[in-house]
């Protein structure tokens, strides 16, 4: 179970425990700007004495799935990344994400 969950921006606002229009909005304003220099925003879950897991949605049509060992990132123990990623894909991966669904998402 989740002990946190963070929603950081492409301009790198984060927004603790996001709620579906926060999800919404941020990938509204990815896929809106297509700009090189923030081409990201990313969705952490993860609690102080268990794993991190990490999406990371790119306006250029791709995502990275990362699961670390702690909060600290101390060892990557899974990176996957997946092409064809839109707003509302990037939307289900998120969802994904929070609801602890990793089989649907690795």
């Amino acid at each position: 179970m989740h002990e946190w969950i963070k929603l950081t921006s492409r301009w790198g606002v984060e927004k603790q425990n996001p709620e579906l229009t926060d999800l919404k909005d941020a990938l509204n304003e990815l896929f809106a700007a297509h700009d090189d220099e923030h081409p990201d925003a990313w969705l952490e879950c993860g609690s102080e004495n268990g794993p991190l897991h990490v999406a990371s949605i790119f306006s250029s049509g791709y995502a990275i799935f990362t699961k670390y060992s702690d909060a600290d990132m101390g060892e990557e123990l899974q990176k996957t990344k997946m092409d064809n990623i839109n707003l509302e894909s990037g939307l289900r991966l998120w969802e994904n994400l929070i609801a602890e669904n990793y089989e649907v998402i690795s």
